[in-house]
């Protein structure tokens, strides 16, 4: 099953590189018909809406990936960060381009919590206490 859910993800992968972008976003809900979603997979819808400038749909995607359980045993390819960094990375983005800078600086604050190194964290915070959040 793991390695089915991981080829709708490169049919994915495969149809955007042909421009098909509808069948691109068909190869990814169809892993959802094999089991409950992977945050990986959640990650790849979440940045499917996203490219698109539809934040409330990239939220849901990317709030979904981060509340998904990793289960390093299970055989999957996993993929750490699409369980944590990816997710709050990419809500802090779609949080302040729909004008909400405190939810987008909490999520931002979560990631940086996952990778504190993080350069690009670390900027949005400075870019956050900037606007006096």
């Amino acid at each position: 099953m793991e390695n089915e859910i991981d080829a709708c993800r490169q049919m994915a992968y495969c149809r955007y590189a042909l421009g098909n972008e509808a069948g691109a976003l068909r190869a990814l809900l169809q892993s959802l018909e094999l089991d409950v979603p992977r945050a990986e997979v959640c990650c790849d819808i979440g940045k499917h809406f996203f490219d698109r400038d539809q934040y409330t749909q990239a939220i849901f995607w990317y709030e979904t990936a981060a509340s998904r359980e990793r289960d390093d045993r299970s055989g999957a390819f996993v993929q750490p960060d699409c369980y944590d960094y990816i997710p709050y990375l990419q809500l802090c983005v779609c949080y302040d381009r729909l004008g909400n800078l405190k939810k987008a600086n909490f999520y931002n604050e979560k990631a940086w919590a996952c990778r504190p190194q993080s350069k690009v964290c670390q900027n949005n915070h400075l870019y956050f206490q900037s606007k006096q959040i």
